[in-house]
């Protein structure tokens, strides 16, 4: 079998060590980009994002649209708040969602030039078994995007809860596009976070309460499996107590400050969770990165979180809960750097798969 149940919708489908990207990727052609996706994720293809194609597409501009008060000045590069005009936004905004009027959810061409070329694609995408979508998470935004004098928006509450309330429409409305376009295959929604490596430092303090209730109202707007990208440290066993059924995370240079966690890790597991193993470096360390130990690494870390079940589910177990993928997206690097990066997940991925099949 290669489904569990969860979340009490029947049943999952299982990665059995499926390869799966963050979603960035460095090219700036979407039919190039989406082609570039299926060849080396065929199994659970993300929709890539093009952060050099245009201002639109990085991470926090990207979902952006239709939200209340914001200002977006492409000349300049910026995206910020007007709160000024944010009483009257608000209700506007609350007033449409009230009605059911979800086009405000939606993610246009200009902000996602590969979204419709690849669900145009699934069609015809014989070996995938899920599909992914991916959203920026609420403090990750909140703390990074402000309002006009450089404050960030997570401390406008009565704004930003509006944001949240958009962003986990966002997803909830490529889930629904993902099922128009391919129906059988399992959805994955994924909420980033990368600034979630600096709560609990001296600059930031965010509430767990508040972490953790955000990313609950986006993980319940979705009737898929749900995932939580964080690139490097943090607290995982805060994250490990939420619904998310994915948790990514980079393997190969913050193993530790994942592995730590083992009651949580434990709990998580045996609940059905799932770990996308962040296993291959997005820099040049994959130039010469060596399958063989990269899937050797993973087995050993499979092994000790499996260790903290109590022997009720086995490092097999792990494995066929596991994604494989590369550490952090690439819409940073060279292309050709970003294709090794790719192809090496997927060798990673072929070695695993030998040893669960």
């Amino acid at each position: 079998m290669s489904r569990c149940s969860g979340k009490g919708q029947g049943p999952r489908e299982l990665p059995l060590c499926a390869t799966l990207a963050i979603g960035t990727v460095p090219h700036t052609d979407p039919e190039t980009a989406v082609d570039f996706m299926l060849r080396h994720h065929p199994e659970c293809p993300s929709w890539p994002q093009l952060p050099r194609a245009d201002f639109r597409e990085g991470m926090y501009v990207q979902y952006s649209e239709g939200m209340p008060s914001v200002e977006l000045d492409l000349e300049g590069r910026r995206i910020f708040f007007d709160t000024a005009s944010a009483p009257d936004a608000l209700a506007s905004f609350y007033e449409e969602m009230m009605a059911g009027d979800r086009e405000r959810c939606a993610i246009g061409p200009a902000y996602a030039r590969s979204l419709e070329p690849m669900l145009a694609a699934l069609a015809g995408a014989n070996e995938a078994r899920f599909v992914k979508g991916q959203v920026t998470g609420p403090a990750s935004f909140g703390l990074t995007v402000t309002d006009e004098v450089n404050k960030p928006v997570l401390y406008h509450a009565d704004l930003f809860e509006a944001i949240v309330t958009l962003l986990a429409c966002k997803g909830s409305w490529q889930e629904a596009r993902f099922r128009e376009a391919s129906p059988p295959l399992q959805t994955v929604v994924f909420f980033d976070e990368p600034y979630l490596t600096q709560v609990g430092s001296a600059m930031i303090s965010l509430p767990a309460e508040q972490v953790t209730g955000n990313l609950e109202k986006c993980f319940a707007a979705i009737e898929g499996l749900t995932g939580i990208h964080v690139c490097g440290g943090t607290d995982w066993g805060l994250l490990m107590t939420t619904a998310v059924d994915i948790l990514h995370f980079d393997a190969c240079d913050h193993a530790q400050e994942f592995l730590i966690y083992e009651d949580e890790l434990g709990r998580f597991l045996e609940r059905g969770g799932m770990i996308a193993w962040g296993i291959v470096p997005t820099d040049g360390r994959a130039a010469d990165g060596d399958h063989d130990e990269l899937a050797a690494a993973v087995t050993a870390m499979a092994e000790k979180a499996a260790g903290f079940t109590g022997g009720r589910l086995s490092a097999r177990d792990v494995l066929r809960r596991s994604f494989i993928s590369e550490a952090c997206g690439t819409g940073t690097l060279e292309p050709a750097l970003a294709e090794q990066c790719f192809g090496l997940a997927a060798q990673v991925s072929r070695a695993l798969k030998k040893q669960i099949c």
